[in-house]
């Protein structure tokens, strides 16, 4: 399990609702659900991602998050994870604003760009766009 996985995996009780946003496909989620009973969404905008969690059998919606969480209801997750996410969001006050209104707590996880894996492959991949 990659670390930043264990450390949300640790924080999130047992049989908790969680809402993934950007959950990319969908390893947290997959994790959660089998080892901490939570019930789970997520929404991905990137369709190959999507297919990936589907395919895990985990509940996924295509969406932008930098277009709000409007078919929410407010405080409908005991937790929203915006997990390798924030860096992605043109729009950083509203995704933060939004996850904080449907999810009566929100884990924010960011990628270590000083470590050299990081730099490494920026150096040699670039940045996505």
């Amino acid at each position: 399990m990659r670390l930043d996985h264990q450390v949300i995996y640790n924080i999130i009780e047992h049989n908790a609702r969680v809402l993934d946003l950007g959950c990319g496909d969908g390893e947290l989620l997959s994790l959660l659900e089998q080892g901490k009973n939570i019930k789970g969404q997520g929404v991905e905008v990137d369709d190959k991602a999507i297919y990936k969690c589907v395919e895990k059998g985990l509940t996924v919606f295509h969406g932008d998050i930098d277009s709000g969480l409007i078919g929410y209801p407010t405080q409908a997750f005991d937790y929203v994870v915006l997990n390798q996410t924030m860096q992605e969001a043109k729009k950083a006050e509203l995704v933060l604003a939004e996850a904080l209104r449907v999810g009566k707590k929100v884990i924010v996880g960011f990628p270590n760009f000083a470590s050299l894996r990081a730099r490494l492959s920026i150096f040699f991949g670039g940045v996505r766009r």
